[in-house]
This record gives C-alpha cells, structure tokens and sequence, in this order.
C-alpha cells in the first residue's frame, strides 16, 4: 500500500484477501468433499492427468450441475466465515485459520492418494518389452476380434449371496462357461475409464507427462506417440478396428489416444449425434441398449478388402455415482428419486444383456473367420454400492471382471487350460495378441510389461513375481521412459 491509501481502502484489500484465502481452503474441503462423494478416493496421476487433458465439460451434465451447486455453497460458506472472523478476536481468528488449514489438509490425505513406492532405477524401464523393437508376425487365419470394456465391472458381481438378485446372470454364464485366468488386479494407474483402456491396450500404467512444465500443452497433444499400442501391431498386420463408446471422444483425451494408436474408426457422443441416434441429454451418452445395436449394425458393414477386424466397444450405463437408466431395457421408474443400489442394479442388468447379446451375436457368425471374444472391466469402481449383496473373494481382494472365449473357423471353442493367476491390466495386452495369432521374436510372449496369459510354463507375472502392492507402488512413480515413450521431446521432463 502506498502512504497515500485511505484506511478504507486498506481494509477493503484485507477483506477481499481474506475471502479469497477463506475460498481457497474451504474450496479444497468441499471439493475433497465432492470427489469422495460422488468417484470415491482417487489419485495424484488420475487428478493431474484429467487436469491435463480436459473434457470435463464433456462429463455428464449431471456431474457438473452437482459440481456447480457445491462451487455455490462455498462460496456462500466463504462469505459466513468471513462474517465469522470479523466478530472474533485475534486468538479466535487465529484458531480458525488453523482449523480452516487443518481440515484441508486431512481432506485432501483422505481423497487423493500417492501410491509410489520408491526404489532403485526406473523400475518400469527395467522390465519393459518395446513392441518396437520386436519381429512380429500374424498367424495366416486372423481373426475377428470384440473387445469390450464394461465401465467399473467388479468381478463380486459373479458372486451374488442370492442367486435371484445376481446383478450379472449372463455374463456370470459366460464367466464360467470360457476361459478366465484368476485374479485380475486393478494397478493404480489403471483405476480410471483412461487409464484402464491404455494400460490394458499398451501394456504400462497411465502416468501424466509434462504437467507442470512450460511445454505442458504440447505434451498433452500427445498420447504416447513413441510407445506402441495392440492397435498399431494390429493394424501394422492388417486388422481394421473401430471403436464404439457412448461418452464423448473429447473426454480426457480418449479420442487423441486411440488416433494415435490407429484407431482410424472412432464413435463417441458427437459422432452418433451426427448419424441422427438420439443421445440421452443427460448421463454420459448414448446408454448400452442403443450403444450396441449402432455397434453392431456397424460391424457388420461390408468388408472392404476382406481384412480381419477389431471392435472394440466402452459401456457408459454402470459409471457411479450410481449407473444410469436405460429406457431401452426397462422403462424409467416414475418416482422423483431412485435408491442409488436399485438403480446401479438395474444398470448392470442391462449391460449384462446387452452385451452378451453382443457377444453371442458376434462368436456365432457363420463367415467361416475365427473370433475372439474378452471382456473386461475397464477399472473398479472405488465404491462397491452393492456390497452387502455379494460374497467377498476368499482373500478379501477385489479384482476386475475378465472372461475370454476363442473361436475357429467352424465356431468351435478352442480349448484353454482353466488357471489361477494374480496378473494385471499390463498382461492383457501380450495376452490379446496371442489370442489374435500374433508370434514375436526375440522376447515370445512378453510385451512391454506383461506376460501372455497363453504361454506355455505359465511364466510370472509382475504381480507374480513382484508382489501386487510392490508392482503397483513401483510403477505409480515417475518413469524417464514413460516419458521418453509419450513423445520425443519429453525426455527431460
């Protein structure tokens, strides 16, 4: 202040100061608040990495209308604590400044997580496998292949206490009826929509690169641009693939990702929105009913060259808080607010329909083409709503759905020794090219960092050899080859 400020003004600029500071911590409270609310705890990389990227407002409306009510009440509560402080005394202002600090603090350790767990050396550069840097070569009978990524399937969900509530009685069918390899667990940088489709197609968590320095923006036109994909070794033998999802491709840089990974072929919101399909106002987008029969009307599509396919298809109607409700499976209830298990119960539902149709549809196409068929959940949910209803897993472990079915020429099953593994989203990417009749050398059966699920002698996983929470807590720090693999300009971030 010059000497010239009149005491008014002075107090005015102390005031405005203070409701800043006020808004600030009570911003961070409520804001921790909201995400244990409505997403659950989550981490630093899931934070930074949407921070990065954007799409928020392609969310769900819902989520934002949420999100702008809370930004309303703080504001508001801003306003009550600076009322608060003016009636205090200074050992009364000062007790609650502190507690103002203090609550912030504990919000923010109870929301969001670090999972590093430091060690020697880049622990991801010690063990991954550069698909670029290997020869690969397809089988002379390629086939189809459905990829599907169920938005937060559990794999509890095949475990209902009560057979007549079991949230999956399709895909539980399917589950026991193929090829399953255990216990598929859900590594940090895995536990998001993103996250889990990346790790699952490149074989490495997800991490944020570039954030906080000056080239942070160029770094998120970027997605990976020197690692290599199961789409780019798909493609690079001939495959067409296409994507189908009902949120927005602008989400969180899920539509840069996959055209950069040659995924030539991409829906989302906009796109079905452009064909004339009615995409629901709110919600993620075009729920699972609709979701797959536009998919699988596409898939059958004329081939334009004979080549073998891939299809790889994202849920929307299980995301939490509470999944959505599909018209097209059940009509809507008509009360003013429905109980988030019921209506996350009916959700699954319809996604169990929907998509096993999808899947049987496409294992029983008589074209004479081999299939293959995986489902999986994207990630877990970091709150399980139907709980109480589900037997917990002998070893109290949650783990992620996945089922595998291959198919010849003739539609018969090939047969899969039944196994119990501990593995992660990393092995499903070597898993999924030996199912499509990919054979690599000098490395057979490893690819960046996970093991083929197929290979003979059941060779260790990561989380096999390592152990889950050492694997998980090595991989969540930061790794100069990650970042040497998103672009190559970002060596040195």
């Amino acid at each position: 202040m010059t000497a010239s400020s009149s005491p008014s003004t002075v107090r005015r600029t102390r005031l405005l100061l203070a409701l800043l500071a006020l808004f600030a911590l009570l911003f961070v409270v409520t804001g921790s608040w909201f995400l244990r609310k409505y997403l659950g705890p989550v981490t630093f990389d899931q934070v930074l990495f949407h921070l990065q990227h954007g799409g928020l407002d392609y969310t769900d409306p819902r989520m934002v209308s949420r999100a702008w009510r809370y930004l309303g009440g703080t504001a508001v509560l801003s306003l009550l604590m600076l009322w608060a402080l003016q009636q205090l005394g200074k050992p009364g202002r000062v007790a609650l400044w502190g507690l103002l600090g203090a609550c912030a603090a504990a919000s923010v350790h109870a929301t969001v997580k670090d999972p590093c767990l430091p060690g020697e050396g880049d622990y991801l550069a010690q063990h991954y496998v550069d698909p670029a840097m290997l020869k690969i070569r397809a089988s002379a009978d390629p086939p189809d292949i459905l990829l599907v990524f169920i938005e937060s399937l559990d794999e509890a969900y095949t475990r209902p206490r009560d057979a007549a509530q079991a949230p999956l009685p399709r895909l539980s069918r399917w589950h026991e009826a193929h090829q399953t390899f255990g216990a598929l667990r859900n590594l940090s940088g895995a536990s998001w929509t993103v996250g889990g489709l990346f790790t699952a197609l490149c074989g490495v968590p997800l991490q944020p690169v570039g954030l906080m320095s000056r080239q942070s923006f160029e770094y998120s036109q970027q997605f990976f641009d020197q690692g290599r994909c199961l789409t780019d070794l798909l493609a690079a033998q001939g495959w067409d693939i296409s994507f189908y999802g009902g949120a927005s491709l602008q989400f969180a840089g899920k539509g840069r990702f996959l055209a950069s990974h040659r995924v030539d072929r991409q829906f989302g919101r906009e796109q079905w929105q452009a064909r004339g399909v009615a995409v629901p106002a709110e919600g993620w987008g075009l729920l699972d009913s609709a979701l797959s029969e536009q998919a699988w009307a596409d898939m059958n599509r004329p081939r334009r060259h004979g080549e073998p396919r891939m299809h790889i298809l994202l849920t929307v109607n299980t995301h939490g808080p509470a999944g959505s409700e599909d018209p097209g499976c059940a009509p809507a209830r008509v009360v003013a607010e429905i109980d988030a298990p019921v209506q996350m119960s009916d959700a699954l539902r319809c996604t169990d329909r929907m998509i096993e149709q999808l899947a049987r549809r496409f294992a029983e196409q008589t074209d004479g083409r081999p299939k293959v068929v995986w489902i999986m959940g994207d990630h877990l949910a970091p709150q399980q709503l139907l709980a109480d209803r589900l037997r917990p897993a002998a070893d109290g472990a949650r783990t992620v759905f996945h089922v595998l079915a291959r198919f010849d020429g003739t539609g018969r099953e090939l047969p899969a020794p039944d196994a119990q593994r501990q593995f992660s989203h990393v092995d499903v990417l070597p898993t999924l090219a030996e199912a499509a009749g990919l054979r690599w050398s000098p490395l057979p059966h490893r690819l960046g960092l996970g093991v083929s699920l197929l290979a003979p002698g059941a060779p260790a996983t990561l989380v096999e050899r390592d152990g889950f929470e050492a694997a998980d807590g090595r991989l969540a720090c930061h790794s100069p080859l990650f970042a040497k693999l998103w672009g190559s300009d970002a060596v040195g971030d």
